[in-house]
């Protein structure tokens, strides 16, 4: 086995890991609570795996400059916005629905790739946007049972919103991301990438402690009380990272997003054996389409 299928898989489950802690404490913590924690502990692992980086390539801190600044500031706050929208939604759906709608973020990106930066539309690009669109309706539905009347009840939901306004607001961290890391002057794609981490992290943690200070003391307080959990959400965020970079640095962008996808039996795990929480058919049903609809954008 080629090494970037562990390293992949292995930052899937730390990904799904950090949500599924974000998703429990939810309860503590409040909605901005169980977001911010993901930021703040974050800072010291992001730094460390940066040096470990810089240190293992002998490269100096690059020179950044004003399109990182304002692209990387772009990407930290949509998001900061999309972890409010999926732990809020966590309080809707299960945990696999959650996950899920949050992956529709790739079908976000492709679809804004071929709107405004020329990208070829196939045939085979057609099919994985029908079989998303389909995933996400069914997905929406608050029920076992397919009715054109529950359909549109479910789309005007807070769920649905809150699904759809979770990945939207990924895709344009993920673009703003992408801008920001390649205005950096370094050839090394895992440097780059590990310096734009270490740097937005800090301004989305001095963002959400700002917010939680002035708006929701009772919450920050709580997030610095239960410190154990908001580390290990950070070590979780940091492997994830990490593990993702690791393995864009070894192979081909769309295998390592393929085998990503493992994130979602990953939630599926979690939210059976974990969580206790039922799936219906339908739910079941709208994830594989997903799951076919995003190989199907990935390979395109």
């Amino acid at each position: 086995m080629e090494l970037w299928i562990p390293i992949t898989l292995a930052a899937a489950l730390a990904q799904t890991s950090r949500s599924a802690i974000q998703r429990h404490m939810k309860g503590p913590l409040g909605d901005y609570g169980a977001s911010a924690i993901r930021f703040i502990y974050a800072v010291p692992f992001a730094w460390i795996w940066l040096v470990v980086v810089l240190s293992w390539f002998d490269q100096s801190f690059p020179k950044l400059s004003l399109e990182f600044a304002v692209w990387g500031t772009i990407g930290g706050f949509t998001q900061i916005l999309f972890t409010v929208f999926l732990v809020r939604l966590f309080s809707y759906k299960n945990f696999l629905v959650g996950v899920a709608f949050s992956k529709t973020e790739v079908l976000l990106v492709a679809i804004v790739e071929a709107a405004f930066f020329s990208a070829a539309i196939s045939v085979q690009f057609g099919t994985a946007i029908l079989l998303g669109i389909i995933a996400v309706l069914l997905l929406s539905l608050g029920t076992n049972k397919f009715s054109w009347m529950e359909l549109r009840l479910s789309l005007r939901s807070a769920s649905t919103m809150l699904g759809l306004l979770s990945a939207t607001a990924l895709a344009a961290s993920v673009i703003s991301f992408r801008i920001a890391i390649d205005s950096i002057p370094e050839p090394d794609f895992l440097v780059r990438a590990s310096v734009s981490a270490a740097i937005v992290v800090v301004g989305q943690a001095l963002g959400v402690i700002s917010y939680l200070f002035i708006f929701r003391r009772v919450e920050l307080r709580a997030a610095l009380v239960l410190w154990r959990p908001g580390i290990a959400t950070g070590l979780f965020g940091a492997i994830a990272s990490a593990g993702w970079f690791t393995g864009f640095a070894l192979h081909r962008a769309a295998p390592v997003r393929a085998v990503g996808q493992a994130e979602l039996l990953f939630a599926l795990l979690f939210t059976v054996l974990v969580f206790r929480q039922k799936l219906t058919r339908i739910e079941i049903i709208g994830v594989l389409l997903l799951v076919g609809s995003i190989v199907l954008v990935i390979f395109n």
